[in-house]
Protein backbone atom coordinates (compact mmCIF):
# COMPACT_ATOMS: atom_id res chain seq x y z
CA UNK A 1 0.00 0.00 0.00
CA UNK A 2 1.12 3.69 -1.27
CA UNK A 3 0.98 6.57 1.42
CA UNK A 4 -1.23 9.44 -0.08
CA UNK A 5 0.30 12.77 0.31
CA UNK A 6 -1.70 14.44 3.04
CA UNK A 7 -3.87 17.38 2.35
CA UNK A 8 -2.63 20.53 3.27
CA UNK A 9 -4.30 22.97 4.91
CA UNK A 10 -4.76 26.69 3.68
CA UNK A 11 -3.11 29.34 5.56
CA UNK A 12 -5.41 30.49 7.89
CA UNK A 13 -4.67 34.63 6.90
CA UNK A 14 -5.95 33.55 3.10
CA UNK A 15 -9.91 34.04 3.61
CA UNK A 16 -8.79 37.48 5.66
CA UNK A 17 -6.71 38.91 2.71
CA UNK A 18 -9.53 37.36 0.00
CA UNK A 19 -11.94 39.47 1.49
CA UNK A 20 -9.88 42.67 2.19
CA UNK A 21 -9.43 42.57 -1.62
CA UNK A 22 -12.87 41.82 -2.85
CA UNK A 23 -13.79 44.44 -0.01
CA UNK A 24 -11.11 46.86 -1.71
CA UNK A 25 -12.59 46.54 -5.14
CA UNK A 26 -15.89 47.06 -3.77
CA UNK A 27 -17.31 43.71 -4.93
CA UNK A 28 -18.56 42.56 -1.37
CA UNK A 29 -19.17 44.71 1.98
CA UNK A 30 -18.72 43.30 4.85
CA UNK A 31 -21.10 41.92 7.06
CA UNK A 32 -21.99 44.57 10.21
CA UNK A 33 -22.65 42.81 13.27
CA UNK A 34 -26.08 44.06 14.50
CA UNK A 35 -25.33 46.32 18.29
CA UNK A 36 -27.14 44.71 21.15
CA UNK A 37 -29.55 47.62 21.52
CA UNK A 38 -30.78 46.61 18.20
CA UNK A 39 -31.56 42.80 19.69
CA UNK A 40 -32.86 43.80 22.91
CA UNK A 41 -35.27 46.86 20.93
CA UNK A 42 -36.51 43.73 19.05
CA UNK A 43 -36.95 41.29 22.13
CA UNK A 44 -38.98 44.18 23.58
CA UNK A 45 -41.25 44.44 21.22
CA UNK A 46 -41.76 40.76 20.63
CA UNK A 47 -42.49 40.99 24.35
CA UNK A 48 -45.03 43.95 24.30
CA UNK A 49 -47.05 42.01 21.35
CA UNK A 50 -46.87 38.88 23.19
CA UNK A 51 -48.22 40.72 26.52
CA UNK A 52 -51.08 42.45 24.42
CA UNK A 53 -52.13 39.23 22.73
CA UNK A 54 -51.93 36.89 25.89
CA UNK A 55 -53.46 39.40 28.98
CA UNK A 56 -56.72 38.44 30.17
CA UNK A 57 -59.49 39.95 28.11
CA UNK A 58 -62.03 42.08 30.04
CA UNK A 59 -65.24 40.71 29.95
CA UNK A 60 -68.04 43.23 29.36
CA UNK A 61 -70.37 43.23 32.92
CA UNK A 62 -73.93 42.39 32.17
CA UNK A 63 -76.18 45.48 31.75
CA UNK A 64 -77.10 47.63 29.81
CA UNK A 65 -75.19 50.05 26.99
CA UNK A 66 -75.00 53.97 27.83
CA UNK A 67 -73.68 57.03 25.99
CA UNK A 68 -71.99 59.61 27.80
CA UNK A 69 -72.09 62.70 25.86
CA UNK A 70 -69.51 66.05 26.19
CA UNK A 71 -70.74 68.86 25.78
CA UNK A 72 -68.44 72.10 25.15
CA UNK A 73 -71.00 74.34 25.76
CA UNK A 74 -70.67 77.99 26.90
CA UNK A 75 -69.49 76.53 30.19
CA UNK A 76 -66.31 75.13 29.07
CA UNK A 77 -63.09 75.92 29.44
CA UNK A 78 -60.74 74.77 26.84
CA UNK A 79 -57.30 73.99 27.97
CA UNK A 80 -54.71 76.21 28.15
CA UNK A 81 -52.52 76.28 24.75
CA UNK A 82 -50.05 73.43 25.12
CA UNK A 83 -52.09 71.12 27.24
CA UNK A 84 -54.54 69.69 25.35
CA UNK A 85 -52.50 65.99 25.53
CA UNK A 86 -52.28 66.75 29.16
CA UNK A 87 -56.37 66.48 29.08
CA UNK A 88 -56.27 63.51 26.77
CA UNK A 89 -54.29 61.60 29.06
CA UNK A 90 -56.76 61.90 32.28
CA UNK A 91 -59.16 60.98 30.22
CA UNK A 92 -57.77 58.00 28.89
CA UNK A 93 -56.96 56.94 32.65
CA UNK A 94 -60.12 57.36 33.17
CA UNK A 95 -61.55 55.46 30.86
CA UNK A 96 -58.80 52.17 31.44
CA UNK A 97 -60.16 51.59 34.98
CA UNK A 98 -63.51 51.55 33.61
CA UNK A 99 -61.98 49.00 31.25
CA UNK A 100 -60.14 47.29 34.07
CA UNK A 101 -63.51 46.49 35.34
CA UNK A 102 -65.23 45.51 32.16
CA UNK A 103 -67.67 48.63 31.96
CA UNK A 104 -66.17 50.33 29.26
CA UNK A 105 -67.24 49.57 25.56
CA UNK A 106 -65.79 52.73 23.99
CA UNK A 107 -65.11 56.32 23.36
CA UNK A 108 -64.07 59.25 20.85
CA UNK A 109 -63.51 62.80 19.77
CA UNK A 110 -66.43 64.01 17.44
CA UNK A 111 -64.90 66.06 14.59
CA UNK A 112 -66.88 69.11 13.09
CA UNK A 113 -69.16 71.64 14.30
CA UNK A 114 -71.95 71.37 16.84
CA UNK A 115 -71.33 71.47 20.73
CA UNK A 116 -70.69 67.72 21.33
CA UNK A 117 -67.19 67.24 21.54
CA UNK A 118 -67.39 63.37 22.32
CA UNK A 119 -68.40 60.25 23.64
CA UNK A 120 -67.95 56.94 25.46
CA UNK A 121 -70.28 53.81 25.73
CA UNK A 122 -70.07 52.26 28.99
CA UNK A 123 -71.88 49.28 30.43
CA UNK A 124 -74.29 49.87 33.27
CA UNK A 125 -76.83 47.72 35.55
CA UNK A 126 -79.11 50.50 35.82
CA UNK A 127 -79.64 54.21 34.88
CA UNK A 128 -78.35 55.18 38.63
CA UNK A 129 -75.02 53.10 38.24
CA UNK A 130 -74.38 54.48 34.74
CA UNK A 131 -75.05 58.52 36.67
CA UNK A 132 -72.30 57.14 39.26
CA UNK A 133 -69.95 56.23 36.32
CA UNK A 134 -70.88 59.72 34.43
CA UNK A 135 -70.07 61.55 37.71
CA UNK A 136 -66.37 60.37 38.17
CA UNK A 137 -65.53 61.53 34.62
CA UNK A 138 -62.96 63.87 34.89
CA UNK A 139 -64.86 66.20 31.54
CA UNK A 140 -66.91 68.08 34.24
CA UNK A 141 -63.90 69.53 36.19
CA UNK A 142 -63.44 71.55 33.16
CA UNK A 143 -66.60 73.03 32.98
CA UNK A 144 -68.59 70.63 30.64
CA UNK A 145 -71.21 69.06 30.78
CA UNK A 146 -71.92 64.76 30.64
CA UNK A 147 -75.52 63.93 29.35
CA UNK A 148 -76.17 60.27 30.01
CA UNK A 149 -78.80 58.07 27.69
CA UNK A 150 -79.30 54.33 27.18
CA UNK A 151 -78.12 52.84 23.82
CA UNK A 152 -80.14 50.66 22.30
CA UNK A 153 -79.68 48.28 19.32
Amino acid sequence: MTDLPRERQPDPALEERVVSTLVAAGLVQRRRAWPIWVAAAAAVVVLAIGVSELRPKHTAVRGNTYVLMLYEDSSYRPAPKGHGAERVAELARWADSLDAAGKFERGGHLVGPGPIGGLFMIRAANDSDAARMAATCPFTKWGGRLEVKRFEE
